[in-house]
């Protein structure tokens, strides 16, 4: 009763504390030419040279001739006048939008109403996260329908930590325990409120490791390999300093996660490495016998276990001289000396600031006009493919270590909350095929960025006062470009399409849910944001049809082994590209909160129209098209066409090529003149990439052909040239049939 109280005085409420602004037309003839959501009000209606321009408490929305600019105001970064007359947005999310004015003082005005518009909220009830909620909570109480379950997330995610110890299988009796020691917060407020620690570890020797890592961020174990029982955790850095400081508990729990990682892999020993490793790994010798010297001593119930722990990987995400320079400031790394049975390795990531300038350079190429003669150059002076190599590297290590080698795994870089979360999720995106799913990646976000306490408000900028530039970058966004990186690589192993990555990039920026508010879950509890805002997952959600991908298969590689060379990996143009937009829906009626009546699980896909604007970020796919009766959970059809495409990548991996304007992919990635990037066509209905199927096509009958040529060469006298081009030649139309059918 309580609830449904409380309840009622939000939906009366709404239209109070959030009430609609009054319209100011420029011209009286002008309409709002878009329809509002819930709670929106549109504020400004005016013209531009050759365009109509509207301004309202939620986006900014341009109507050209041909074409539409539609953007959230939390999605623009900055507004300048330039040329006098001319107005330059520039994006978070790579784009950069220009709009032309009559006149200088019609250009000044508009400047002065985006920039008040744009500027990060004095309170986090500004956002139009909170309005939204609370008008669509409203609407639907007065209809008398139940749609308040339509904005929360599924079981899967409010009860994530239960179901994933569970289904990771962490002994409880004898290797591991749930720690409540940062209940409330009281420990890290930057942390889960539960933990999974060494079983004999106690609370007050928690407390000493927290006093020795950076903010209090202890080592935590957040996934267990299932066969094998080997571990990942992470952490914050060890506060070593340059007086050299050095903490005995610290040193103890590092050990004692080796140690029980031995000890609940007892029950699992005879399943170790009995085909649950990948093909490029499978020839390998057993390494389970292999043996390390231990000089581990201290008294804990762990030194009687009959099998000797494995050597601990411990991964510092910085260069050695970043950990280094940081005793300076009172961090550090560990010293191997103090850390017996442990293997430090340092990955040279870059921090925030090399990656935002990265970044800016970027997004300063992708709105230029294009020169074909110095485009991959250019491209490769801003180093972001670059720095996804090095992530995608230090993942696949991490991997190695875990699924290859059986061995626990620490992560870290300075605080813990940044490149962190890159490497563990990545990871785990990598080690399970859950992760893969799309109830499994909205776990693995939640997680690992939300729980863990990743600065989404700082690193966004639409935190309360964000002012500070320094603090901005996109560390989320380089990580779901890497997922799209293994979404290429893999094209059968995501129940998700690149559609479902696109609009999850707009919504960490929107801010129309409340998913990635505030800097950590503490903050977001004293705010209320589950119970204010809608969650991004009602939008994401499995049964959405528009973000299946239809190539899925369960049965694809449980474990994945991606080539993470630079040569390989591609320029995301459905996000950075302007004239490559993401799969976007029709219309906005496919909503979180849908047309009463209408049931958005079974609206027909249909294909999607190209377009330059952020349209219908709210929505999903709606058109009259029904889907063909040929299903992607044909096993030998998805199973060939990944083993097809997995062939053609590891034989460009062994053939050496040592440049970049050598490889055939990376001419297709960077635009090389005379040729369309792969997967710049839009996607087939739930956004399967028509166009990147058959660029993969392209690829694999060239090179093909080229084999042709050599056989043809070598064999002539014996005919088999022939006879292989007509094989080729089968396998070919076969998966083109396939493409045109879908």
């Amino acid at each position: 009763q309580d609830e449904e109280t409380q309840h009622s005085l939000e939906c009366i409420q709404a239209n109070q504390i959030f009430p609609r602004k009054q319209l100011i037309r420029e011209d009286e003839n002008l309409q709002v030419p878009f329809l509002e959501l819930h709670g929106e009000s549109t504020e400004y209606v005016g013209r531009a040279e050759d365009a109509v321009i509207a301004l309202s408490n939620y986006r900014l929305h341009i109507k050209f001739k041909e074409s539409v600019v539609n953007v959230p105001l939390q999605l623009i970064e900055s507004v300048e006048c330039r040329d006098i007359f001319q107005l330059h947005l520039t994006c978070k999310d790579c784009k950069v939008i220009r709009c032309q004015f009559s006149t200088f003082e019609q250009c000044q005005e508009w400047l002065k109403r985006l920039n008040g518009a744009i500027r990060p909220p004095a309170r986090i009830e500004d956002l139009f996260s909170f309005a939204y909620h609370a008008w669509c909570m409203e609407v639907y109480a007065s209809e008398k329908e139940q749609h308040g379950d339509l904005c929360r997330p599924g079981e899967h995610v409010t009860s994530r930590f239960k179901n994933e110890v569970e289904r990771m299988g962490f002994d409880m009796n004898n290797a591991w325990r749930i720690s409540n020691i940062n209940e409330k917060y009281k420990l890290c407020g930057s942390y889960p409120q539960e933990i999974i620690v060494p079983a004999w570890i106690t609370d007050k020797e928690l407390e000493s490791v927290a006093s020795f890592r950076s903010w209090k961020r202890i080592p935590a174990v957040v996934y267990r390999h299932q066969s094998n029982g080997a571990v990942i955790s992470r952490c914050g850095q060890p506060e070593v300093s340059w007086w050299g400081w050095r903490n005995a508990d610290d040193e103890h729990l590092v050990q004692s996660v080796a140690k029980a990682c031995a000890s609940d892999s007892r029950s699992n020993s005879s399943k170790l490495m009995n085909g649950n490793c990948s093909r490029d790994f499978s020839n390998g010798g057993d390494l389970s016998d292999v043996e390390f010297d231990s000089s581990i001593s201290n008294a804990s119930g762990a030194e009687s276990l009959a099998i000797q722990p494995q050597k601990l990987l411990i991964l510092d995400a910085r260069s050695y001289a970043a950990a280094v320079a940081n005793r300076a400031k009172g961090g550090g790394c560990e010293c191997p000396e103090y850390y017996p049975n442990c293997e430090v390795v340092f990955m040279g990531m870059a921090n925030i600031h090399s990656i935002r300038k990265s970044f800016q350079s970027l997004r300063l190429l992708c709105t230029q006009m294009p020169d074909p003669g110095n485009w991959l150059s250019a491209l490769e002076s801003t180093k972001w493919l670059q720095h996804l190599s090095v992530l995608l590297k230090s993942a696949l290590l991490v991997v190695h270590a875990v699924d290859r080698d059986q061995r626990p795994v620490l992560v870290h870089c300075s605080d813990g909350w940044d490149r962190t979360p890159q490497i563990v999720a990545l990871a785990k995106l990598l080690l399970d095929p859950y992760y893969r799913t799309t109830e499994g990646f909205q776990v693995l976000v939640e997680t690992e960025w939300l729980d863990f306490g990743h600065k989404f408000a700082d690193r966004c900028g639409h935190g309360e006062n964000s002012d500070d530039l320094n603090e901005r970058c996109p560390v989320f966004l380089q990580w779901l470009d890497c997922v799209h990186q293994l979404q290429r690589q893999f094209p059968c192993s995501f129940e998700f399409n690149e559609a479902f990555l696109v609009k999850l990039v707009q919504h960490t920026y929107s801010c129309l849910f409340g998913t990635f508010l505030c800097n950590n879950a503490k903050e977001r509890g004293e705010k209320h944001t589950q119970e204010r805002t809608c969650s991004v997952w009602s939008l994401l959600r499995a049964a959405n049809k528009a973000f299946k991908n239809l190539l899925y298969s369960s049965q694809s590689e449980s474990v994945l082994y991606p080539v993470c060379h630079v040569r390989n990996l591609m320029l995301w143009s459905a996000v950075y590209l302007p004239c490559s937009s993401p799969s976007t829906p029709t219309d906005d009626t496919c909503a979180p909160y849908p047309v009463p009546g209408s049931s958005p699980e079974d609206q027909p896909l249909g294909r999607l129209p190209k377009t330059r604007s952020f349209d219908n970020l709210t929505s999903a796919c709606d058109s009259s098209v029904p889907p063909t009766n040929r299903r992607s959970s044909d096993p030998s059809l998805n199973e060939n066409l990944n083993e097809k495409w997995q062939e053609h990548r590891r034989s460009l991996e062994l053939s050496g090529l040592g440049t970049a304007g050598d490889d055939p992919f990376e001419a297709d990635s960077l635009g090389k003149q005379g040729r369309a990037p792969l997967g710049a066509e839009l996607s087939v209905a739930a956004g399967v990439a028509e166009g990147q199927m058959e660029n993969i096509l392209q690829e694999a009958t060239k090179d093909d052909v080229g084999l042709e040529e050599h056989l043809r060469g070598s064999l002539e006298t014996g005919g088999k040239g022939e006879e292989v081009a007509l094989e080729k030649e089968k396998r070919a139309e076969s998966l083109h049939g396939y493409v045109s059918e879908l």
